[in-house]
């Protein structure tokens, strides 16, 4: 089911197998997804697109051609230039990123979860530890990527930040039996989201921070399109949040 605000986009996990849904799709960016069954799925990139394939709850495995790629659950895989990939492995659940890969030909890239040092941004009360897998240092045009790992019951993406010049899809994880509350604010309005594990919402433009139930932790994939200028990590807090302490970050004011 998908829910749509001004803002945000909610869609429940998926649970249909053997599909690629496309959650998202502008000129300069798309986001899909899909759980994968007996049956290999098929994606297509197009030239003068990149793509950053996430791996979720399960392993996968990547057809390139002649090459084969495994993930582990938060593995992720880079693509640019024109592919014609295989993803497989039942019960896994894909993410896809696409954006524009710019100059240069077929190029990719793996980057493992186990590799990442991880550390941990914010204060009481909104304490996160940040794995940067691709980041604005890594060989992509358009595309960044990670995982955020929240203390239970505490805030994340807080204090509250945009960046409208990058639309970014969030896909949740590690709640349990708990839930989590997505917010998607700006000057027009507010989009309030109840999310559960391997929900995703996609962030259009606005604020979006977020908080788990106590006991549980607010944990997500993010994948980070640069739909206007170069890419960058650059964002803009709240203003009535503006002097809190951020601390660590791999956010740039």
């Amino acid at each position: 089911m998908k829910k749509r605000g001004g803002r945000g986009i909610h869609f429940n996990a998926i649970e249909e197998e053997g599909l690629l849904v496309t959650l998202y799709e502008d000129p300069n960016c798309a986001f899909k997804w899909g759980y994968i069954g007996y049956e290999p799925i098929s994606l297509r990139v197009g030239e003068g697109r990149e793509a950053l394939i996430a791996c979720m709850r399960r392993p996968c495995t990547i057809s390139l051609g002649e090459e084969e790629v495994r993930l582990q659950p938060k593995d992720l895989l880079y693509v640019s230039g024109r592919a014609s990939l295989k993803l497989g492995g039942r019960g896994s659940l894909i993410v896809v990123g696409e954006g524009l890969s710019g100059e240069g030909g077929r190029a990719s890239f793996t980057r493992r979860f186990r590799d990442v040092k991880p550390f941990t941004s914010g204060l009481e009360g909104y304490r996160r530890d940040i794995y940067t897998l691709v980041g604005e240092g890594d060989p992509t045009n358009s595309l960044m990527a990670g995982f955020t790992e929240g203390w239970p019951g505490e805030w994340t993406s807080f204090p509250p930040h945009r960046h409208d010049d990058k639309v970014e899809i969030y896909v949740y994880y590690g709640l349990g039996r708990g839930y989590g509350i997505q917010i998607v604010e700006d000057e027009r309005g507010v989009d309030v989201f109840l999310v559960r594990d391997y929900d995703a919402v996609v962030i259009v433009r606005g604020y979006h921070p977020n908080v788990a139930t106590p006991g549980s932790r607010m944990c997500y994939l993010w994948i980070l399109c640069q739909i206007r200028g170069a890419k960058s990590m650059k964002v803009e807090f709240h203003p009535d949040f503006r002097e809190l302490p951020v601390g660590k970050s791999h956010l740039i004011r």
